[in-house]
C-alpha cells in the first residue's frame, strides 16, 4: 500500500499557496473486489499517481482520515458501508476532495442520486482506462483549486480582521481629537464649510469653499447660497427635500447636489447639511459641509456604462456561440431569437403567480433569457453523419444524438466552475443544456428526472423550444400552425411538460403567436431580398 505523508501545513504566504497548487496527494481506491481494486491501483500507479487502497467503506474512511488523499474512487455496492454513506462521511471531513463512484448499468439511480449529493462523477463498469485517467486528472485539479481557494479565502479573512482592528484603533484616536472640526475650519482646502441663515444668506465661507467654487469669502458672505444652484426642477426638488428633512429632524441630511462654480463648471457636490444651534439649543442657522465628487461621479458613470457594455458583449458572445452551434444543425437563424423571447414572456407571466414571485427576479429572467440559447450547444459534439441525416434516426443514431445534452452540460459546468462558486448564467446554462429534454413524467433523457427534480429553467426552455420547433419549417417537417402547436403542448401537459407551466403558456399564447407571426414575416421579407442582394454583388 502506497502512502503520501502528512497533510499540507497552514498557509502563511503566497509562496505556500503556489506550493499547494503544485502539490498532489494520493488517490484512495475502495472496492470489495480484489481484482478491480488491483486493476485500479496498477493503472493509476503506472500513470504516476500515488495510490492507497481499501477493501470496504469503513477501512476506506479510516485511511481517508489518516492519509488525507486528494481524490477517492469507490464502488457503490459494498458490505458494511456502501458508496453513498462513504460519500457523505468524506464530505463531512473534507468537502474539497472529489469522490468518483464506480457502478454497474443496473445501479445508475444510485449514481445519479450520488451526483445530486455532491459526488464529482461516476464511472460505469467495465471501467474504460482512458475515461478513468481523464476523470482522475480533472478531479485532482478540482481538488487543488478548491483547497487553494479555501486557504486563500482564509488569508483574506485574516487580513480583513487585521485591517478592521487597525480601523477601530484609528476611530478611537479620531474620537479623542477634540480639535478635529476646528482644524477643518482653519485649514481645509478640500471640504467646503458654509453657514447660512434661514433666508439663505451666507454667514461663513471657508477656504475649502473658495477652492471648490472659485468665489472668495468677500464675494459670498451676504449673498444667497441659492446662486450656487442651477435653476432646474431636479435641483429645486432636492433643495425642497433637504429643507423638509431639516424641519422634522435634528440630525444631518446628506445628498449629492448639482452646483455651478464661478467659471461656469457644473459640479457634483456631496453636501451634508445640519441645523446650527447655539449654547441654549436654539437653531441659529444651517451648516453645510460639501465635498467635490464630480470626478468620482463621472468615473462611476463611466464604470456603469462599461459594465452595461460588458453585459451587452457577453450576451452577444453567448448568442454568437449558440448561433454557430445551431448553424451546424441547418436550422433558421431566427430560432434563437424566438427562443429568448418565448422564455422572457413565460417568465414575466410566472412572476405574477405567488409561487414564483420571489424566484422570478430580474437577474433570474436576464440569466435565463441569455443562457436559453445554449440549450443545444452540445450538438457541436455530434457527428455530421448523424446531425445532417434526413432519414429517421435508428436506435444507435438516436442514442448518439441524445448525448448532445451531456456534451453541452459538461462543457458549461466546467465553464461555470472556472468562473467561481455561486449562481450565474453559466450555472443556469448548464442546467438548461443537461435537462431540457427531461420529461415531467420521468421518461426523458439523459437522466430520467421527474417533476420538480428537473430545474425550473430547463422546464421553461423545454416548452419554448418545442413550440418553436413545431411552428418552424424544418428539413424533415412542415411548420405547424399555432393552433396545432398549442394542441400538442396541451396534450403533453403532465407528461412532457410541467402542468403549471402549460397553464402559464396558455395565459400568454397570444404573445407567442405574435412573436411567431412577426418572425415569419421577417423571414419572408429576408427571403425576398436575397435575390436582390445576390444580383447586387454579381
Amino acid at each position: 500500500m502506497v502512502t503520501h505523508g502528512d497533510p499540507p501545513e497552514k498557509l502563511s504566504d503566497n509562496g505556500e499557496l503556489r506550493r499547494l497548487m503544485m502539490s498532489s496527494g494520493p488517490v484512495l481506491a475502495i472496492d470489495d473486489d480484489p481484482t478491480i481494486r488491483g486493476l485500479l491501483a496498477d493503472l493509476l500507479s503506472l500513470n504516476g499517481y500515488s495510490v492507497i487502497t481499501a477493501s470496504e467503506g469503513r477501512e476506506g474512511i479510516e485511511l481517508f482520515c489518516q492519509q488525507h488523499p486528494d481524490l477517492v474512487i469507490t464502488d457503490i455496492q459494498m458490505p458494511h458501508m456502501d458508496g453513498l454513506e462513504l460519500l457523505r462521511q468524506v464530505r463531512d471531513v473534507d468537502e474539497s476532495v472529489p469522490v468518483i463512484l464506480v457502478t454497474g448499468h443496473g445501479d445508475l439511480d444510485n449514481a445519479l442520486r450520488a451526483l445530486r449529493r455532491g459526488a464529482y462523477d461516476f464511472l460505469l463498469k467495465p471501467i474504460n482506462p482512458e475515461i478513468l485517467l481523464n476523470t482522475v486528472r480533472k478531479g485532482l485539479e478540482h481538488c487543488r483549486l478548491r483547497r487553494f481557494e479555501k486557504n486563500y479565502r482564509k488569508l483574506l479573512e485574516e487580513q480583513v480582521e487585521e485591517r478592521t482592528r487597525e480601523l477601530a484603533e484609528r476611530t478611537k484616536e479620531l474620537a479623542r481629537t477634540n480639535e478635529f472640526l476646528q482644524g477643518i475650519l482653519d485649514s481645509s482646502t478640500s471640504v467646503a464649510i458654509m453657514l447660512t441663515d434661514f433666508e439663505n444668506k451666507v454667514l461663513f465661507w471657508n477656504s475649502g469653499a473658495e477652492h471648490i467654487y472659485g468665489y472668495s469669502g468677500e464675494e459670498m458672505i451676504g449673498s444667497s447660497v441659492l446662486d450656487l444652484f442651477p435653476v432646474d426642477d431636479a435641483t429645486l426638488d432636492t433643495l425642497d427635500k433637504m429643507a423638509g428633512l431639516l424641519r422634522h429632524r435634528t440630525g444631518t441630511v446628506q445628498e449629492n447636489v448639482k452646483q455651478v462654480a464661478k467659471d461656469g463648471r457644473m459640479l457634483t457636490v456631496s453636501m451634508a447639511v445640519s441645523p446650527m444651534r447655539d449654547a441654549s439649543g436654539n437653531v441659529r442657522g444651517i451648516l453645510g459641509l460639501g465635498l467635490d465628487v464630480t470626478k468620482e461621479v463621472h468615473l462611476h458613470e463611466e464604470l456603469l456604462d462599461s459594465y452595461k457594455m460588458i453585459k451587452k458583449i457577453q450576451g452577444a458572445s453567448v448568442f454568437a456561440l449558440a448561433k454557430l452551434a445551431e448553424s451546424r444543425d441547418g436550422e433558421i437563424a431566427c430560432h434563437l431569437e424566438c427562443l429568448q423571447q418565448y422564455c422572457h414572456v413565460l417568465c414575466r407571466r410566472l412572476r405574477q403567480r405567488e409561487r414564483y414571485r420571489d424566484i422570478m427576479t430580474d437577474q433570474f429572467i436576464e440569466d435565463l433569457v441569455q443562457c436559453s440559447v445554449l440549450h443545444d450547444i452540445g450538438k457541436v459534439g455530434v457527428p455530421d453523419s448523424i446531425l445532417f441525416n434526413r432519414d429517421k434516426f435508428g436506435l444507435d443514431e438516436y442514442e448518439v444524438m441524445k448525448q448532445h445534452t451531456i456534451h453541452g452540460g459538461r462543457a458549461l459546468a466546467e465553464a461555470a466552475e472556472k468562473v467561481g462558486e455561486g449562481q450565474n448564467f453559466l450555472s443556469m446554462g448548464k442546467d438548461v443544456a443537461y435537462y431540457h429534454h427531461e420529461r415531467w413524467d420521468g421518461s426523458g433523457y439523459p437522466f430520467g428526472l421527474t417533476r420538480e427534480d428537473i430545474p425550473l429553467s430547463a422546464r421553461i426552455v423545454a416548452i419554448a423550444d418545442v413550440y418553436d420547433a413545431l411552428t418552424t419549417e424544418r428539413r424533415y417537417k412542415r411548420a405547424y400552425t399555432h393552433e396545432e402547436a398549442r394542441e400538442v403542448i396541451v396534450k403533453e401537459k403532465g407528461k412532457q411538460f410541467d402542468p403549471e407551466l402549460v397553464e402559464a403558456f396558455l395565459d400568454v399564447e397570444r404573445e407567442f403567436q405574435q412573436i411567431r407571426d412577426w418572425v415569419s414575416k421577417r423571414a419572408a421579407r429576408d427571403k425576398g431580398l436575397m435575390p436582390k442582394v445576390k444580383a447586387a454583388f454579381s
